[in-house]
């Protein structure tokens, strides 16, 4: 397993005195930021990532962002291969990050035949990874069946906090809203 380091570098910025009853704040101290606390989620946490792209330097650079990270990536290059690695892993993925126009079998159509399996692989949470940015893209992948939606260029944040969404326990929802009076 990789592991990260982070570090925040000083900035070179001129020496000012604290003002009256104030106290200096040390870099040392300062909160993480929001891709830090993705980034230290995603190395706790771990995992098995698909890749689905068919242009070769997205693939990797995608792949390669979420290696960096702790997780563990497989790739293929279209639609008719991400259905056949999900039915065949013998580890099941924890997600898929899948492009949308790819041409053969576009993430759509393997996104429905991943949904029409047999068993928990048909609940892979997938995340669109596309270029398409308009609304209409968008409501076209949720109703394939995609849990959520990316646009490109990646951005390692706005994927971290994709994948968190899906592969964070949640509550089940009756636990989430508690009842001071019993029902009646």
């Amino acid at each position: 397993m990789n592991h990260i380091i982070l570090h925040r570098q000083p900035q070179d910025t001129p020496h000012t005195e604290p003002a009256p009853h104030s106290s200096p704040v040390s870099l040392g101290t300062l909160p993480p930021s929001g891709e830090e606390r993705l980034i230290a989620w995603a190395v706790a946490r771990g995992g098995r990532l698909l890749v689905v792209d068919d242009s070769p330097t997205n693939r990797l650079l995608t792949a390669a962002l979420m290696r960096k990270v702790g997780f563990t990536v497989d790739t293929v290059d279209g639609g008719a291969e991400a259905i056949a690695s999900v039915a065949a892993a013998e580890v099941p993925y924890d997600a898929v990050l899948m492009d949308v126009a790819m041409p053969e079998v576009d993430g759509i159509a393997a996104t429905l035949a991943i949904r029409a399996m047999a068993g928990p692989r048909a609940m892979v949470p997938i995340i669109a990874v596309t270029a398409h940015g308009f609304a209409e893209d968008r409501d076209r992948c949720v109703v394939a069946g995609m849990n959520d939606y990316v646009p490109k260029p990646v951005r390692r944040p706005e994927l971290l906090a994709a994948l968190k969404r899906w592969l964070e326990p949640r509550m089940p929802e009756d636990e989430t809203v508690r009842r001071t009076t019993p029902a009646p």
